[in-house]
């Protein structure tokens, strides 16, 4: 499908202009921007030693994984939608309320938010090209100051069309309908190494999630991302699928098929959980992978 949206990234040039002269204290409901930092160590609170040590003025912080009841099959799982529902309303996101998502360590998971976002009927959201590191390399000013946002009325809709639930890949190893795009790199242990259950999707084409990006962390052109699609054997004109390792780097994909005009679904599981519980048929080692 076609698609002329929201864009996809924005540049530390056009918020900074957005947030305007006086950037600590004019509110608006009109833009919302999102840390949605963390630390893979679930010991550490982000929020305390990231977030409120410093981040962009007007930022609120986003928890990713609130409201997530992770299985040992889908450890990134999708947020419960009442509960995540409860949680945007605190966050001052209304029906016209500009998102931009950023982070500190890596672009992971402010795709992840834009995906969930988007999953979730809140269409209007972009990521921060190149996240808070780009914004303090560029000059402008961050803060340790909280906001008090206003809050929304949001109600979570899942969008049906951007997400694949195992049975649809089951379906879709046999009628080959749409391309699977894998971002993992195709060196890592997750497809190498059999001791791991390593391995592919029958038919997986490669994108690794890196090559997305720049040296400086921002998103690569649009003619960039096209010969990364071209390269991997990817038709732009047929169906395609995004997937990973847990659901999280193919965001990634999503955006970058997004940005090219496509509007492609995840699978959400990716192949922790279809190494679980795909047949063993299906479970495709990379060096028999075509």
């Amino acid at each position: 499908m076609t698609i002329s949206r929201v864009a996809c990234v924005v540049s530390t040039n056009w918020l900074r202009e957005q947030l305007g002269t006086n950037i600590k204290n004019q509110i608006s409901k009109k833009l919302r921007i999102l840390d949605t930092s963390f630390l893979k160590n679930k010991e550490v609170d982000t929020y305390t030693t990231c977030y409120l040590q410093e981040h962009i003025p007007q930022s609120v912080y986003f928890g990713l994984h609130n409201c997530v009841e992770s299985t040992p099959e889908l450890p990134r799982n999708l947020p419960d939608p009442q509960c995540f529902s409860e949680y945007v309303r605190t966050l001052g996101v209304h029906p016209d309320t500009h998102i931009v998502a950023y982070d500190r360590f890596g672009p992971t998971p402010a795709f992840r938010a834009w995906w969930i976002f988007r999953l979730y009927g809140h269409k209007n959201i972009s990521v921060l090209d190149g996240g808070l590191r780009k914004w303090i390399a560029d000059g402008y000013e961050t803060t340790n100051e909280l906001v008090t946002v206003e809050p929304s009325n949001f109600e979570a809709k899942l969008d049906k069309s951007l997400i694949r639930s195992y049975e649809d890949m089951v379906r879709n190893a046999e009628t080959k309908h749409e391309q699977v795009l894998d971002a993992r790199a195709v060196d890592c242990d997750t497809i190498t190494n059999e001791d791991m259950d390593g391995g592919v999707i029958p038919g997986a084409k490669h994108i690794p999630f890196e090559n997305l990006f720049s040296s400086d962390g921002t998103f690569k052109s649009d003619t960039e991302i096209k010969a990364l699609f071209d390269g991997a054997g990817v038709n732009l004109e047929a169906p395609m699928v995004g997937s990973c390792f847990t659901g999280m780097t193919a965001c990634g994909i999503a955006a970058a098929a997004y940005v090219l005009g496509k509007d492609i679904p995840i699978y959400y599981g990716s192949w922790t959980e279809w190494r679980q519980r795909a047949p063993e048929e299906l479970k495709q080692r990379y060096k028999k992978a075509s």
